[in-house]
């Protein structure tokens, strides 16, 4: 598994074969457990953020600037993080993909 404190780049190569299939052609790819959890770590990821959000308006409203700057730091590094993830994902898929037949 690689490092997602930088958010993981789609190759210009990847994206260049994907943008050249089909549109309408039905898609074969093989998915690593590694990319799989790429998808899922970083939804969960997105909806930690969310939370921490969330946590930042009430501390926002409850007039703890502290907690709140706290918590939008945070939920800023899971985004970032969800980001790098959703990308490794997408990067499997778009250099992986072969047409079908």
């Amino acid at each position: 598994m690689t490092d997602h404190s930088e958010a993981a780049q789609i190759a210009p190569e990847a994206i260049a074969r994907w943008t050249g299939l089909p549109e309408d052609a039905p898609l074969h790819f093989a998915l690593t457990r590694a990319d799989l959890d790429n998808l899922l770590l970083g939804l969960r990821t997105l909806a930690i953020g969310q939370s921490e959000l969330a946590a930042a308006l009430v501390a926002h409203l409850n007039q703890d600037p502290g907690a709140c700057h706290e918590a939008v730091m945070h939920a800023g590094e899971l985004s970032r993080a969800a980001f790098g993830r959703i990308n490794a994902f997408a990067g499997a898929i778009m250099a992986g993909a072969v047409p079908e037949g």
